[in-house]
This record gives structure tokens, sequence and C-alpha cells, in this order.
């Protein structure tokens, strides 16, 4: 990723909006939510945590492409950087650093999923949750209506999520419980999310800082971000209630779940 930077450094304002953000996101860190809990300690089944990544194929289905809108609005400097954000997901690039090669995203999600039962076809035709959906054009809408400050502080809160979840519960739990050491293929996606967005989230962090140039962007991206955190965790939870509680779905009379 690219590491331009602004000319000056943030403003005690944004320095204090970038703090307020990352506290949102820890607030409602998924690391902590059940789900990830338990799995931490060996006791989710394989398959609950490949239907996890099933879904998370169909939100990366529509929200990748619509990293345009970004694009579209946004100054050089966070072009550049969606740009080398979508060269990596598509393994036409590779994250700096020694032993780092190119890997296309997707098809490390399919290598997982066909690890824990499932066919491709079942992942490409896997109906979205309530909160998976609301999740997924809760970020379609922020990333096409609002000011590029607070998309990028909204992101800042979804892919910072991704580093403490897989360094300190998912790469663990896999090799301690489920037989996937670190270097296994299947947990390929894992691996390199736990180092990539760290870079992406740090950069989106200092990016949106230039951005956020005033207390009503700021507040904003403050509210921004914390409804997608809120639809991150209750899309966690939809999953958890189908799998651990085995809660069935409340329908209409005669329809079937």
């Amino acid at each position: 990723m690219s590491k331009s930077k602004a000319k000056s450094g943030p403003t005690d304002a944004q320095r204090r909006t970038m703090r307020r953000i990352v506290a949102i996101r820890d607030r409602w860190h998924t690391k902590n939510h059940p789900f990830f809990r338990e799995f931490g300690k060996g006791r989710l089944p394989l398959k609950a945590m490949g239907l996890y990544m099933a879904q998370h194929y169909q939100f990366v289905q529509l929200v990748l492409p619509a990293f345009g809108y970004l694009f579209a609005k946004a100054p050089a400097d966070v072009r550049r950087a969606v740009i080398e954000n979508l060269a990596e997901e598509a393994g036409l690039a590779a994250l700096e650093g020694e032993g780092h090669v190119p890997h296309d995203h997707m098809e490390d999600i399919f290598a997982f999923t066909r690890a824990a039962g499932f066919k491709d076809a079942q992942v490409r035709a896997l109906e979205r949750t309530p909160a998976w959906w609301g999740r997924t054009l809760h970020y379609v809408q922020t990333v096409r209506e609002e000011p590029v400050g607070v998309v990028l502080a909204m992101q800042a809160t979804q892919e910072g999520q991704q580093v403490a979840l897989n360094v300190e519960v998912t790469l663990p739990a896999f090799a301690k419980h489920y037989g996937f050491p670190r270097g296994s293929r299947a947990i390929a996606f894992f691996e390199e999310h736990a180092e990539a967005d760290l870079e992406h989230s740090t950069r989106q962090i200092e990016l949106c800082a230039k951005y956020l140039d005033t207390p009503e962007l700021q507040a904003r991206a403050c509210e921004v971000s914390e409804q997608a955190c809120m639809l991150r965790w209750a899309s966690i939870t939809d999953i958890y209630r189908s799998e651990m509680l085995r809660e069935k779905a409340v329908l209409p009379p005669g329809m079937k779940g």
C-alpha cells in the first residue's frame, strides 16, 4: 500500500476524533462476540465458521464494486489507496515485506469454505441473513453517499477489527483446535488479513483525519462508524443464534425456514 500521508499532521481535534473512532471500533469489537469466543475455545463447529465466511463472500460481492463510488469522488491520495487495496484483493499485488506473495482473496475464501464442508455453488447461492443485508447495504450507502473522511473512518472500524480478531482468536484456534497450523492453505485468508488490514486500517484512520476537517464531519464520522460496527456485530449474532443456540427463524405462518 502507498505510504503517502498528509503534509501536515492532524490537528488536536482530528486526533481526538481518531481516538473516538478507535474507541467505537473497540467497544463493538467482534473478537469479543460469543461466536468468536466459542471458536477460540474450540467449541464452535468448523462449519459455522464456514458459514461466516460464506456470508462474508456475499458481503464483498456488493461491497468491493462500491469502492468505485469512493474512487470517483476521492482526492489523489485516497484514490491511490483504493487502487492498491483492490489490487491486493484481486491478487494483482502483494503486501509489502519479505515472504509476501499476491493472493486472490476470493480464492482464499473458497479454500476455507471447502475445508469447512461447503461446495462452491452453496457459497455463491447463499442467502444473506437480515443483519448481513443491513450491514452490506449500510456499507454501500456510506461509500456512495457520505463524504470521503466519513467513508474512511467507517472503513477503518471494519478492517481494523480483522487484525486482533485473527491474531488473537482465529489463527491460534485454528492451530490448537481445528488442525490448521500457520501456512495451511485453508486459512490463507485469515493469515493475509491479520497483516493486510493492519496496513489498510492504519492508512484509513490517518487519511480520514485529514478529511474530517469540521466538527460536523467529525460527528458524522463517529455516527456512521458506530452504525457499521453495530451491524457487523449483529451479522455475527445471526450466525451465532442459528449455529450455536440453534434458534429457528421467526417466519409468517405456513413458511418454512
